[in-house]
């Protein structure tokens, strides 16, 4: 950096002006400390207004992933499949009777794509389900006499949070086939399907099965209402976190996707296997029905948006790390840059993260952050040389700045431990300053 004529003697005034100008416009390092922390705070502002527009931003998406569920279909609770029997009670009003199955054993295959608004990419599913259920109907037999029930009404129920675009033809009950029937009027049953031909009131038990589709986003849970349920699920989605109140047996999570197999009791559960409807006691609210659950959210390993907001966290420890290395260089090569070209320098050092978020959104995060990075490196690069016409001062400090933004995009990796490498790159770098600035009391004296 070039060196600048000694400062003009300050204009005539009280002699504690005079000298704090010079004080402040001299050599002392102190002085020089002062001003850059000064600088800093200063640059906050720009930052603030970059972090405005990834909030706004931020909101775009969300405004575009609501679209997209409103049409696609949101989060999503499989609740079934269930028995429901249809009874009238001595006031003659209408009540129900709701089996659930003894053995529930469901098989899901998960199948993620993408959805674009305009730059935006949303991440739905389409999941397709194998279900096998095992009811026994003695139970419900046994519960119904001495009520007014109605065997021919009686249907099979299953329940989705958001039953958009729901695919299911007939379920098979013990190899007859019954179709699926919308159900708009149950609070818990999208779909119905009429079991007045399958001579229940005679039978012990019955098995069914059936293939469901529908689509989805965001996550895919199962409400364990078997006595015993097993729900195995697949999918190429490589990034699952799992969730709800039981987690995986087992798990096998790699970069071609994942593989996740539950087991639940009915032990486990704040319900039991037969409710009435007309007792507060056995009837169960679907809050607590869909509190039971337990599932996989399909998680976004890299996000644009969020990635850029955690960058700019680190803005004001990077700038600073940025111009104490400029500070070391100035010792080293005895120059003195003018404040107003530090300020340039913490500028490009803001407009790199607008930088990044914008071609974020064109080419991915990994790709936006090497291409801003190298501008921002190759930029400062050549100003540094623009101003001491020095090579090597030039090059090794464009090489300082880009090992600074590789720790900075090393350390925006370490999700979890995140914190504890900041913490130690912090230190190492202070580590750093201490140990070349060792003799600086001896340069001073002399």
């Amino acid at each position: 950096m070039t060196d600048i004529a000694s400062p003009a003697s300050p204009p005539a005034g009280p002699g504690f002006l005079r000298l704090l100008l010079n004080y402040f416009l001299g050599g002392s390092l102190l002085a020089r400390v002062a001003i850059l922390t000064v600088l800093m705070i200063c640059l906050k502002v720009p930052l603030a207004m970059v972090g405005g527009v990834i909030s706004d931003r931020q909101a775009h998406q969300s405004e575009a992933v609501r679209n997209v569920t409103e049409s696609w279909g949101g989060p999503q609770v499989f609740v079934g499949p269930m028995i429901v029997l249809p009874y009238k009670r001595a006031d003659r009003a209408a009540s129900t009777l709701t089996l659930l199955p003894e053995k529930l054993i469901i098989d899901g295959e998960v199948r993620p794509e993408q959805r674009r608004r305009g730059l935006l990419a949303v991440t739905v599913y389409t999941a397709t389900l194998d279900v096998v259920a095992e009811f026994q109907i003695k139970a419900l037999r046994e519960m119904a006499d001495g009520r007014a029930v109605d065997w021919t009404a009686a249907r099979l129920a299953l329940d989705l949070t958001d039953p958009k675009s729901v695919d299911a033809a007939t379920a098979d009950v013990d190899g007859q086939r019954i179709e699926w029937l919308p159900d708009n009027l149950a609070e818990l049953g999208s779909l119905q399907a009429p079991l007045g031909s399958s001579g229940l009131s005679s039978r012990e038990t019955i098995v069914v099965r059936f293939r469901i589709t529908f689509g989805g986003s965001g996550s895919l849970a199962f409400a364990p209402l078997g006595r015993r349920t097993e729900v195995n699920v697949a999918s190429p989605w490589p990034s699952p976190s799992f969730s709800g109140r039981s987690l995986p047996a087992t798990q096998t999570v790699d970069k071609d996707g994942f593989r996740a197999r539950w087991t639940a009791s009915h032990l486990g559960r704040r319900y039991g296997q037969l409710w009435d409807s007309a007792s507060a006691t056995s009837d169960p609210s679907t809050k607590t029905v869909l509190e039971s659950a337990f599932g996989v959210s399909l998680l976004n390993p890299v996000d644009a948006y969020r990635e850029t907001d955690r960058a700019i966290k680190y803005a004001i420890m990077f700038i600073g790390l940025t111009f104490a290395a400029c500070l070391l260089f100035e010792l080293a090569t005895g120059t003195r840059p003018h404040v107003a070209q530090y300020g340039l320098i913490g500028l490009s050092l803001c407009v790199f993260y607008l930088l990044l978020l914008s071609l974020a959104e064109q080419i991915g995060f990994a790709s936006a952050y090497f291409a801003s990075a190298a501008a921002v490196v190759v930029q400062a690069t050549i100003y540094n040389w623009a101003l001491q016409r020095r090579r090597g001062p030039a090059v090794a400090f464009g090489i300082l700045l880009a090992g600074l933004y590789g720790g900075l995009y090393s350390l925006l990796q370490l999700e979890e431990v995140a914190l504890l490498a900041g913490s130690v790159l912090l230190f190492g770098v202070l580590s750093l300053a201490m140990w070349f600035t060792r003799n600086l009391h001896r340069m001073h004296e002399a």
